[in-house]
């Protein structure tokens, strides 16, 4: 786009250029009754075009441009001194009215937008005082669009009291391109960074700047329009002129008010979520270090009576079959609970990277409880619980695996005898409808403070080690129960009325018979 103005601009320099030297009036000035563009204004359109041309190829073009710019605004001011002492260095010649020829200087009011143009190419070139130099293009920018709107008004007062009525109308269309240029070289610097940037503010900045411009544009057409048609006298379009301005204008900023209010309260909403997702990461980076501190400690706890019962058989000297027995079943005994523990570390990562498969045939869940129940046995007895199975007198069949859905009836059942103090109640009820089957088990143990119920299935989500809980775990039991059953399509949620009130966990699965 850049490209394209500059290339717009220095066809409207060549062109008026061989305008005087083939004596074409059309190049020279549109219409033979206005101000003509000067050869010298042609110089200061060219020296600019190249300048800002040449800051498109940094670093070799930076220097040259800074000394064209620097030309230009030098030379403007001078034709500029000329003016205001009356005189112009021979051959060249003040210009008089409409009595304008090759040697004649440019327009005092053409001197004076040159050499802030000259100045802003100048200042881009070096990179130094970037809004001083956007300001300058801004300048000059609005006062060319005056002048330029000016030129539909001839006759009237505003164009007899414009201060740009002697600049020519391709001058004024060529200024106008090179501020464009200029303003557009650096976007993401000085004062264009709020309308030229891709946030959302920058693109409503943008399109009320060119709403802005527009709306009074388009109103003075049809106002002319209306005048020379005659619907309206000048005393009366003046006033519903700069009343439709107002009112449209005001329109605009209300509109674009909203939605700078939406953007407002779309970035209030994601930095609320932000910050939510800065303390969820947060806490769990907590959550994983106090497992980390547990999983070391329940792997300690294996290896300490491993490594006694290991010291007592090396120190053995007279074979004892009850001693070694009774040695050998702790040794098993501490080696299936780190079996297990890794085996729940490995599932959970399965299930975490979508790598658990499961064997899906039609299960009896009478037969996957009773399993369970079996394996969950010694468990039970050894705190001297009562555990009392509700089963359904006919079958109650899911689609499922049967080998995980026991995993998730012993997980329930052994959390249930851990967080249970010695001698309490343990219930399993299985219950079934035409569409669901479902299993609760309930226990009267410490129960779940309301703050971590609803965490409870969460990975490394653990209570506190308590004299209830002094049992610890990892707190992977629950996390897999809820994942294996959502695997099977079902639900599973925990219910307690808090601290030492027990709990009651409840599964529901799709029911095929």
């Amino acid at each position: 786009m850049l490209h394209v103005i500059l290339l717009i601009c220095f066809l409207l320099g060549t062109a008026n250029a061989i305008g005087w030297v083939c004596d074409i009036p059309a190049l020279v000035s549109l219409f033979e009754q206005l101000p003509k563009m000067v050869p010298t204004t042609t110089f200061l359109v060219l020296s600019s075009v190249v300048s800002l041309w040449l800051q498109l190829r940094p670093p070799a073009g930076t220097r040259l441009a800074f000394m064209l710019g620097a030309i230009v605004c030098i030379t403007a001011l001078f034709i500029l001194g000329c003016h205001l002492a009356g005189i112009a260095p021979p051959p060249f010649v003040l210009s008089r009215g409409s009595a304008q020829s090759a040697l004649s200087i440019s327009a005092p009011v053409t001197a004076g937008m040159f050499s802030a143009l000259g100045l802003a190419c100048a200042l881009l070139a070096r990179g130094r005082h970037l809004m001083l130099a956007q300001l300058a293009a801004m300048a000059v920018l609005l006062l060319s669009v005056l002048n330029f709107v000016g030129y539909f008004f001839q006759g009237t007062l505003l164009y007899e009291s414009l201060p740009g009525k002697g600049v020519s109308l391709p001058t004024t269309v060529a200024a106008i391109f090179l501020c464009c240029a200029a303003l557009m070289l650096r976007p993401s610097q000085g004062i264009m960074t709020v309308i030229a940037g891709a946030s959302a503010s920058a693109r409503i900045a943008r399109q009320l700047f060119v709403s802005a411009l527009a709306v009074p544009v388009l109103l003075a057409a049809c106002a002319v329009a209306a005048l020379d048609a005659g619907l309206y006298d000048a005393q009366t379009l003046l006033p519903l002129l700069a009343w439709g301005t107002i009112v449209l204008l005001a329109l605009l900023i209300w509109r674009f008010a909203f939605r700078l209010y939406d953007i407002d309260v779309a970035r209030t909403r994601a930095e609320q979520d932000l910050q939510a997702a800065l303390q969820q990461l947060r806490d769990e980076r907590d959550r994983k270090d106090i497992f980390l501190a547990t999983l070391a400690h329940e792997l300690r706890n294996p290896l300490a009576p491993i490594q006694s019962a290991a010291e007592v058989l090396h120190h053995m000297r007279d074979p004892d079959k009850a001693r070694i027995d009774r040695v050998s079943s702790t040794i098993l005994r501490q080696v299936d609970n780190m079996v297990h523990l890794v085996d729940d570390l490995m599932d959970v990562s399965r299930i975490g990277r979508g790598q658990l498969t499961l064997d899906v045939q039609p299960v009896d869940l009478r037969s996957a409880i009773n399993d369970a129940h079996e394996q969950v046995r010694p468990a039970i007895e050894r705190k001297r619980h009562a555990c009392r199975l509700d089963l359904a007198s006919e079958p109650v069949v899911v689609l499922g695996d049967h080998k995980r859905l026991v995993q998730v009836m012993a997980n329930l059942l052994n959390n249930a005898a851990k967080y249970t103090p010695e001698g309490g109640v343990l219930t399993l009820q299985l219950t079934a409808d035409a569409q669901h089957a479902r299993i609760a088990v309930q226990d009267n143990g410490s129960g779940i403070d309301a703050a971590l119920l609803p965490r409870v299935f969460e990975t490394f989500t653990q209570a506190a080690l308590t004299p209830d809980r002094r049992e610890g775990g990892l707190g992977l039991g629950l996390a897999l129960v809820k994942r294996l059953i959502e695997l099977h399509g079902g639900t599973v949620q925990a219910e307690s009325d808090g601290v030492n009130a027990g709990s009651t966990f409840t599964v529901v699965l799709p029911r095929i018979s």
